[in-house]
């Protein structure tokens, strides 16, 4: 069976994202909801942290080579978690805003291989031009994607670009696309759960 490993946004933490993962898990399925590495100046957690947290900074396309550190960390820390609690087969990474990003990077690792779908969530892209060119590597997996047209957050533009790209790597797509911001609406988990159940 697989495992699905869901992570949080920032500012969030694991004890607010269990709930969720929890009522999307299919039967039998092992669940892994990581804590983020860094703590978030103001609350919760953050897979990097950001230079400046002002919300023009934290929207601007490319990433600093510091906080790009931070990632690389934050994968490290992923990898050796899966390789000690995760049992070996497929598995199924995803996450919401920051979360999802990272779970779109855990395809530049070697577990990669053991990845047959992503779930992205109100998120955007933080290496293009590398994911691109690592997706040519790959099989062509799935993606769920998800994201509010309200989002000010993270903007459904930067959002579009995560289906597109994925898109234009052949993968196989579902697309939800919602009517409210910057948060996962409880109308559409069932639809996550159905689409995870069909990795069974």
């Amino acid at each position: 069976m697989p495992t699905l490993i869901m992570m949080h946004g920032m500012t969030g933490d694991a004890s607010m994202m269990r709930p969720f993962a929890e009522k999307i898990l299919p039967e039998g399925w092992t669940l892994l909801v990581p804590e983020a590495r860094y703590k978030h100046p103001m609350r919760g957690r953050t897979w990097w942290r950001y230079e400046n947290y002002d919300s023009d900074v934290t929207r601007r396309l490319n990433l600093s080579r510091t906080e790009l550190m931070d990632v690389d960390a934050s994968l490290s820390q992923l990898e050796q978690l899966i390789a000690e609690e995760a049992p070996m087969g497929p598995l199924i990474v995803g996450g919401f805003s920051q979360g999802g990003a990272i779970a779109q990077e855990l395809l530049h690792l070697p577990i990669a291989d053991r990845i047959q779908g992503l779930v992205c969530m109100g998120t955007r892209l933080v290496r293009p031009m590398e994911l691109r060119m690592r997706l040519r590597d790959l099989e062509n997996k799935r993606l769920f994607w998800m994201h509010g047209i309200k989002d000010l957050r993270v903007p459904i533009e930067d959002g579009w670009a995560v289906a597109h790209l994925f898109e234009s790597a052949e993968w196989a797509v579902e697309l939800i696309e919602h009517p409210k911001g910057h948060m996962i609406p409880l109308e559409h988990h069932d639809a996550l759960k159905e689409w995870l159940i069909t990795f069974s």
